[in-house]
């Protein structure tokens, strides 16, 4: 286990597989290597009790959805994971690590969820799958051995995917989540001063009908009030930090607390690191103390 990023990221380019890039690839040449590339940091996966896949019906089609069980006691807590990858990539096996790392340290139910991606598909399409999953975990908590509130807990797009669900959720008047674990969040939208990959991301996600300062698919353009409490995570090296920075200082404007941890010397994305850099695995373990905190105060 390293306990810096760049030893780690030294270590892992020794396969040779390097991250894709959807600007200069064919899209799905793209995702395929940067599948490739995830799973390289998945290796030697943690044992857990359980894996079970299931298909929901969802609004836009049917939603592959994992859960990982920890252990077989029940009911159990349960939270839902909202991978990154910049709505473009990833899949139910490309944050597996993430996943099992989740569940074992907080002995939850983990529930992830394969929404549908960019360009192919358009918010809000991942923004109501996330609640299909939601109101579809809470209509089968006997069978599936869990209960309570869930978390939302996402990472870099996910993470901006659980932030305009919560803020959906409030406008509907459903208190259906406990809180909010957000890494890293991406949720200012497009910036004209950002480099061309994040550009091309929210211009995928967006897609050409929904303008670029829409409120809704764009959390920070719209209201934070009345969320469920939020507590948020970055790298101090992460270079979309001002957006977990504004949605704090949006948060301590209307007198709450941010709730937000800034970790040292560590990137963007750097949870999918828990099983080879301590640091990563040491900030996953702070969350989870605080989604305990969430669990007890409901």
């Amino acid at each position: 286990m390293f306990n810096h990023y760049k030893e780690a990221a030294n270590a892992q380019a020794q396969s040779g597989i390097k991250s894709a890039d959807p600007l200069t690839q064919p899209l799905e040449q793209a995702r395929q290597q940067q599948e490739q590339y995830f799973q390289t940091l998945n290796q030697d996966l943690p044992e857990v009790a359980k894996i079970e896949d299931r298909l929901i019906a969802g609004p836009s089609g049917e939603i592959p959805i994992r859960l990982v069980y920890p252990q077989t006691k029940e009911p159990t807590r349960y939270l839902i994971f909202i991978r990154g990858a910049g709505f473009w990539a990833g899949s139910l096996d490309s944050h597996a690590r993430t996943m099992r790392t989740l569940a074992l340290e907080s002995g939850c139910v983990v529930c992830g969820i394969d929404y549908r991606r960019a360009p192919d598909f358009h918010f809000p399409v991942q923004r109501n799958e996330v609640i299909a999953v939601l109101e579809y975990l809470k209509s089968q908590q006997m069978s599936l051995g869990i209960h309570g509130k869930p978390v939302l807990f996402g990472e870099s797009a996910g993470a901006t995917i659980a932030l305009s669900a919560a803020q959906a959720l409030r406008d509907q008047n459903n208190d259906a989540l406990a809180g909010l674990i957000l890494f890293y969040n991406n949720a200012g939208g497009f910036k004209p001063e950002a480099r061309e990959y994040s550009q091309w991301v929210w211009q995928q996600y967006l897609g050409p009908d929904t303008p670029l300062d829409d409120a809704q698919a764009t959390p920070l353009l719209g209201s934070v009030t009345g969320l469920p409490p939020i507590w948020q995570g970055v790298g101090a090296d992460d270079p979309l930090i001002t957006d977990t920075n504004k949605l704090a200082h949006q948060l301590k404007a209307i007198g709450i607390d941010p709730q937000v941890k800034t970790f040292p010397n560590l990137p963007h994305g750097f949870l999918m690191w828990t099983g080879s850099l301590q640091p990563a695995l040491d900030a996953l373990r702070e969350s989870v103390q605080v989604m305990k905190g969430f669990f007890t105060a409901e």
